[in-house]
């Protein structure tokens, strides 16, 4: 009961998937699902892709900043996932979370630790990951713009304290990416998934 309020309060179309996929599918997420950081999986890659994309252009779009549509996965990837803007210019995203994969493994063990994110550290994950992103071969396009997406459902990695030590951070510059954001898990308080728009240098 829980996973499944969990999971329709976060992606409305559960219910759809649900009915679409065979139970046993079902059966098995529930068995091996992660037990840190959890808020996000899905019952396979690209479903947990495609659900992190529509909370990132449903927040995009919703503060006028972009008015992006027709999201899509990619086969073969990269990119994970493409959409279009209002003039219908072709837009990749890459995905990619963040996460302390000792932390995940050593839940999976039985052990309830999390993650104390120390100053500068969050800062130097975000800046391995966007490097490795700006050196994909991208499939497809041509593309108009880069996205890349940061995900986290981390304990300690709040909208309001990240804000705040990425306040005055910029990252790059880079030969690919034009735009980065990190998407954090669900807040009820809002009714929202908080995006923060990474700052790029030149």
């Amino acid at each position: 009961k829980y996973w499944f309020q969990t999971y329709h309060r976060a992606r409305r179309p559960l219910i759809l998937v649900v009915m679409a996929q065979n139970l046993t599918d079902i059966v098995k997420l529930l068995a091996t699902r992660r037990k840190y950081a959890s808020f996000f999986e899905w019952i396979d890659k690209e479903g947990k892709e495609l659900g992190v994309g529509e909370e990132l252009l449903k927040e995009l779009n919703s503060s006028g900043t972009l008015q992006l549509s027709n999201l899509k996965t990619c086969t073969p990837d990269p990119p994970d996932l493409t959409c279009e803007n209002q003039l219908g210019e072709l837009f990749a995203i890459e995905i990619t979370e963040i996460v302390c994969e000792k932390a995940v493994r050593e839940n999976q063990k039985g052990k309830d630790v999390f993650r104390v994110w120390h100053p500068g550290e969050l800062q130097d994950e975000i800046t391995n990951s966007l490097r490795r992103k700006d050196k994909v071969s991208l499939n497809g396009g041509p593309y108009k713009k880069l996205f890349v997406c940061l995900f986290t459902d981390e304990m300690m990695l709040t909208h309001e304290v990240v804000s705040k030590e990425l306040a005055r951070t910029s990252f790059g510059p880079f030969s690919q990416i034009t735009d980065a954001f990190l998407l954090f898990s669900y807040q009820p308080s809002t009714q929202s998934y908080p995006v923060i728009r990474l700052s790029i240098g030149p």
